[in-house]
């Protein structure tokens, strides 16, 4: 039952709140074990008075994902539903949502099961022969090989198609990098400011307030976007840390995957701004042409540029809802059509991947090799499949290869 109760400190009669307590019992909690929960006010000074306090009577602050660790050690959760429980907690999409569920809820282990089976299949195969030799002739033994060769190469199959879910994993991870550029003084923090709805930059009058590129994550139609900010780049740098500002902000925009050319309604274009829209058009891109709030959009600008531009103010908001529309189809473009069958992480892909190769190895090797260095080849890649689904990892590894990317305590 969930009780209201005064919560004091041993040997005083003032309180310290009035808290929710929550015992949950094992083995039905979330770890297995007895636990109990306060529900407090949420002031960040009462917290810390009824922390201190638990302390000093013996308990101590979580380790990084140590809940989830318990619960895995209490046979609650597989490995795998264990990252599921990170992928929960860091998903910052829809998309990222609904595949960190089907890890956690669904049976994602099977694929990598089937892997391991097609494996297991092909040692037995190749074993039989060196096991039983007296009930295998040479056309027997020349069967089995090729039998075992063939569930090897399922076994290839299968992996190679889940480090091809790995690879669109990282890249959903990665989402779609937005980069904002122009001469100084145009308003491009300004801008970044606008869409991520908060004063993530500081913004001047004075030219060269940015130096350094700015990042921060944002959602826009539903993907993973990282928006960039960088120095203005004017018609030449003014001393050495401009220079340096401008090479970076030169290479932010190479390595971006859309790019966003601030240009000022006032002072219309300037003949170094073409070279900034040149860099930008090996891209997809939008030319945005911020301040109509002071001037108007010169009707001979598009013509100068060559192509369509947008007029917005950053600052009034004035036509931004355009912009991020018309922003969003190129991330979608951008980010390209990902099917993802269940998310793998970069721990999985690595044994996917170490699998692979003692795979390939035996499919290149079969005709050549004695049969037991094909047969550690095989047990290579089993063992690889197994430290992926945990079944041949010590407490210890899993907590230092899974858990010690996890928030405090979850």
């Amino acid at each position: 039952m969930a009780n209201l109760r005064r919560i004091y400190r041993p040997g005083e009669n003032q309180p310290l709140d009035e808290a929710i307590v929550l015992p949950m019992r094992g083995p039905c909690s979330y770890t297995g074990e007895d636990t109990i929960e306060f529900q407090t006010h949420g002031s960040p000074a009462v917290l810390e008075e009824l922390l201190r306090t638990c302390y000093q009577l013996g308990a101590r602050p979580a380790e990084p994902g140590e809940f989830t660790f318990r619960a895995l050690m209490a046979g609650k959760l597989s490995l795998l539903q264990a990252e599921a429980v990170r992928d929960l907690v860091d998903a910052s999409s829809a998309e990222e949502l609904t595949l960190a569920r089907h890890s956690f809820f669904g049976d994602t282990a099977a694929p990598f099961r089937s892997a391991l089976e097609a494996v297991t299949n092909a040692a037995a195969l190749l074993e039989a022969p060196l096991d039983f030799p007296e009930q295998f002739s040479e056309e027997d033994e020349r069967k089995s090989l090729q039998d075992a060769r063939d569930s090897a190469q399922q076994a290839m199959d299968l992996v190679q198609s889940l480090l091809a879910d790995a690879e669109n994993t990282a890249r959903l991870y990665r989402g779609v990098t937005v980069v904002i550029t122009g001469s100084p003084n145009v308003g491009k923090s300004s801008l970044m400011n606008a869409l991520l709805k908060y004063p993530r930059v500081i913004v001047s009058d004075i030219p060269g307030t940015t130096r350094d590129v700015v990042t921060a994550e944002i959602l826009i139609g539903g993907r993973r976007v990282t928006l960039v900010d960088t120095a203005g780049i004017g018609a030449a740098p003014m001393d050495r840390l401009d220079a340096l500002a401008r090479d970076q902000a030169q290479k932010a925009v190479a390595d971006a995957d859309v790019a966003i050319v601030v240009l000022d309604a006032v002072t219309g274009l300037l003949p170094h701004e073409r070279l900034l829209l040149e860099s930008a058009r090996s891209h997809p891109h939008i030319v945005a042409v911020n301040k109509i709030d002071v001037e108007p959009v010169s009707p001979d600008l598009a013509v100068e540029v060559g192509e369509p531009v947008l007029g917005i103010s950053a600052t009034a908001g004035t036509e931004l809802e355009a912009l991020t529309a018309r922003l969003a189809a190129l991330v979608e473009s951008a980010a390209g059509a990902v099917t993802i069958r269940q998310l793998v992480n970069q721990r999985q892909a690595s044994e996917l991947s170490t699998a692979c190769r003692a795979l390939d190895s035996f499919l290149r090797l079969t005709a050549s090799e004695p049969a037991d260095t094909l047969a550690e080849l095989l047990g290579e890649a089993r063992e690889a499949i197994l430290r992926l689904l945990g079944e041949r990892l010590s407490p210890d590894e899993i907590l230092s290869t899974v858990f010690r990317t996890f928030c405090i305590g979850k």
